[in-house]
């Protein structure tokens, strides 16, 4: 806490690490609130301290006869100063009596008003049941004027606005976030702390009418839909906004800014995790996700997903600042690979031919009523999209059987795809201004007869296609119907996938405005020509941390094994251009007590056999992995966490156990996220019944359940690791990555010696990962087995 406290005090970059289950979450929000509440009271004492400096240097001023006009420009030079200084001292005070007001009117929950409200809300939902996501075609046309994002609020700006600095917590799943709030609760701040939880609207949202969407696009769509019905923008004849009109039609019943500033109080007054305020949300009728938002600017701490706090377009959409603010990553020992994995893209051709099918319905439907710059950036999309679908699309019959992936520097690919003509800055900046992703995915969901689906190839080239496209440009808008060609036999309609493939469109079009030398785009061509893809790979994640190293007051990474340390330093810190003296390393030692852990090497199986489980000879020893599982179980009391190297695996070895019956039910790591929560609450039951023998748990290294999560006592007595857990070393990805490693840091640093081995920076790295996922897996001091 001292090392951190000191980090934070002299905005340092601090790499930390401290093993799962030696109270590092704990120790965090300690170490950061203590400085937090100390950095309040020294930033308000300083203020004072100046002010009344300032003021007896002007009393000695008024005393001073020497040359007035000197003495003079003195007083002013200090009055500046000094209505400065209170302008500031003002802000605080005002920011503290308004924070002093809220902490003292805690919210209690009116149960008649609520019961009033929910009849009347069930009602509102009841009959907005068929309401359509659009209800016309003025509301399908691309938006030319500036009007006011769903992100803006009405509140007018405030200069002089005090903005207290905040602790930016993120880690990676909702479940390590939520335990996080837990250790702010059980820490001596607890009662004092405003922490506020942010998520998507998948998680808060509290409208069945939205929430029963599932996928994540459309919740969206479909909340700033809602949206816009409840705020619809008068224009005068030049198209600016002149005027806001409420409408009640189809509108969100919980989204009324009383209900939401009384939610906001809540939120404010007690520790609230996802959970506990999405429960409140539905006690106050009032939306969780814009609660939260607001609450955010006046928290002390903010817990937010890796994506929230890294993605810079997610971070501005929900108003995050990095200025002044602490920042904490927790669970970081994959943050490199999480910014990678979080700017990488990749997209389908069957997404592709949907978005263009889409797109062009859309524009022949409505090309009269565009204005001529909103129809030119329409038919350059078209175009950068037909190139995409060309190339993936070229040689598939004449190479059959030799489909390789292409690799492709993004300045090749737009010249290979002959899209280099466009500037795609322009494009990506047109698609979020006039929301089209939003309005062709409601186009498409009223008028699906319009869309047909692309022409085979055989009926059409992709340079036929492309060469139509042009002609239809040169013909103008003579058809004001939908009028596409046809092959001669009945097109079949393109099935309205789940989401919106034009999302995934603008997804891969932003990664070609990445910088060249820091990306890697690969297109896998496949017999089963939908499943071909193009790929864009992003090989320099530390380029994307860059503006959280330069705004941010001080950086903190921290998780359980974050070694190799240089991994962090070189490629993370230096590499986002941080200096070598600000970065602070701290590691603490294990808890667990050498008795009380048995590690043990099983390289012979029941009978003597030798046990290989690398990729070529994994399927072969599923019989001995069985015989090994069932003796460990009949000896192991307690629950047993079986780790293996992939889900593939872990599906496989479950299918040769169907057979077998265990004396301990098994349970298995659900794919999805929703589901974790209700297997390890199945698992925990299973083990803590009366006379109980345990439970057996399958997951998957580097998967939901393998890290931030502590297996104490009863609940992990074995842990079994099947393999080590490499990646794959013939894929196009990672040579690709491992390549370039080796290319930017063995100039820069030596290469690494290990028993007289010399390793490439790359090699290193590739060898470190097992062993890094290995040590996650172990945690908490109580007695257990590690096979």
């Amino acid at each position: 806490m001292k090392h951190l406290y000191q980090v934070l005090e002299n905005k340092k970059l601090g790499i930390f690490e401290s093993p799962t289950g030696t109270g590092k979450s704990l120790s965090i929000i300690c170490g950061a609130l203590q400085w937090l509440r100390d950095h309040n009271e020294r930033e308000r004492n300083e203020i004072t301290i100046q002010i009344q400096t300032i003021q007896e240097e002007k009393s000695k001023l008024q005393t001073d006869k020497n040359d007035w006009i000197s003495l003079q420009a003195a007083e002013i030079e200090l009055n500046h100063k000094l209505t400065k200084l209170k302008l500031q001292q003002n802000s605080i005070s005002e920011y503290d009596g308004r924070i002093e007001k809220l902490c003292s009117k805690k919210k209690v929950i009116d149960s008649p008003r609520i019961g009033i409200t929910s009849q009347k809300l069930s009602e509102d939902v009841d009959g907005d049941k068929n309401v359509e996501i659009c209800d016309g075609d003025d509301d399908l046309l691309l938006e030319d004027a500036v009007v006011q994002s769903d992100e803006e609020s009405d509140d007018e700006f405030e200069c002089n606005k005090y903005e207290p600095v905040k602790i930016l917590i993120c880690s990676r799943t909702h479940s390590q976030l939520s335990q996080m709030v837990g250790e702010i609760l059980k820490s001596p701040f607890g009662t004092n702390t405003r922490a506020v939880s942010l998520s998507s609207r998948q998680n808060y949202c509290i409208n069945p009418l939205v929430s029963r969407l599932k996928n994540i696009s459309l919740i969206n769509e479909k909340c700033l839909d809602m949206q816009k019905k409840s705020n619809t923008n008068k224009v005068d004849s030049d198209g600016k906004v002149v005027k806001r009109l409420k409408s009640s039609s189809g509108q969100c019943p919980y989204n009324k800014q009383q209900n939401i500033e009384e939610l906001r109080d809540a939120t404010l007054t007690s520790v609230q995790d996802v959970e506990d305020l999405v429960k409140t949300g539905k006690q106050l009728n009032a939306c969780p996700y814009y609660a939260s938002r607001k609450a955010a600017a006046d928290a002390h701490v903010v817990l937010v997903p890796y994506n929230t706090l890294l993605h810079k377009s997610t971070r501005e959409s929900v108003g995050l600042k990095l200025k002044n603010n602490v920042v904490i990553v927790d669970e970081a020992h994959n943050l490199l690979d999480a910014l990678a994995q979080m700017y990488s893209s990749e997209i389908t051709l069957q997404q592709l031919q949907e978005a263009f099918s889409r797109l062009r319905a859309y524009k022949q439907r409505y090309s009269k009523k565009f204005t001529a710059h909103n129809l030119l950036c329409i038919n350059q999309i078209l175009f950068v999209i037909s190139g995409i679908i060309h190339l993936l699309d070229k040689d598939m019959e004449t190479n059959v059987g030799q489909l390789k992936p292409e690799i492709f520097t993004v300045e090749n690919f737009v010249l290979t795809a002959e899209i280099d003509n466009y500037n795609m800055f322009k494009l990506l900046k047109f698609c979020r201004t006039s929301k089209i992703a939003n309005k062709l995915h409601s186009f498409s969901s009223m008028n699906p007869l319009d869309i047909v689906a692309p022409l085979k190839k055989e009926e059409k080239s992709a340079r036929t296609k492309v060469k139509e496209f042009l002609d239809s440009i040169e013909k103008g808008n003579s058809d004001s119907g939908v009028s596409m060609q046809m092959a001669s036999e009945t097109p079949s309609k393109v099935a309205i996938a789940i989401g919106n493939p034009f999302l995934a469109f603008l997804s891969f079009l932003e990664s070609l405005t990445c910088t060249y030398k820091d990306g890697r785009i690969i297109v896998h061509r496949n017999e089963v020509k939908k499943q071909s893809r193009v790929q864009f790979l992003l090989l320099n994640p530390a380029e994307q941390f860059n503006e959280i190293v330069r705004d941010a007051r001080a950086v903190v990474v921290a998780g359980g094994t974050m070694k190799p340390v240089s991994e962090f330093k070189t490629r993370l810190f230096l590499g986002a251009g941080a200096s070598s003296d600000r970065i602070v390393e701290f590691s603490c030692d294990h808890i667990i007590p050498p008795e009380n852990i048995l590690p043990l090497v099983v390289t012979r199986g029941l009978q003597g056999e030798k046990l290989l489980f690398n990729f070529e000879n994994r399927f072969s020893m599923g019989k001995y992995l069985k015989e090994i599982l069932l003796e460990v179980s009949s000896v192991v009391k307690g629950g047993i966490v079986v780790f293996f190297p992939s889900y593939k695996y872990e599906s496989w070895v479950c299918q040769q156990l169907q057979e077998i019956r265990f004396e301990k039910p098994l349970f298995r790591e659900p794919q999805s996220t929703g589901s974790v929560d209700s297997v390890l609450n199945a698992y925990t039951t299973a083990i803590r019944k009366p006379n109980s023998r345990g439970a057996i748990l399958f997951s998957v290294v580097g998967g939901k359940l393998s890290e931030g999560l502590n297996f104490s006592d009863d609940l992990g007595r074995c842990v079994i690791v099947v393999g080590l857990p490499y990646a794959n070393i013939y894929s196009p990805e990672l040579k690709e990555k491992m390549t370039y490693l080796d290319k930017t840091e063995v100039p820069l640093h030596f290469l690494f010696t290990v028993s007289n081995s010399v390793f490439f920076p790359s090699e290193r790295i590739y060898l470190s990962k097992p062993t890094k996922h290995c040590t996650e897996l172990i945690g908490c001091s109580s007695w257990k087995i590690l096979l």
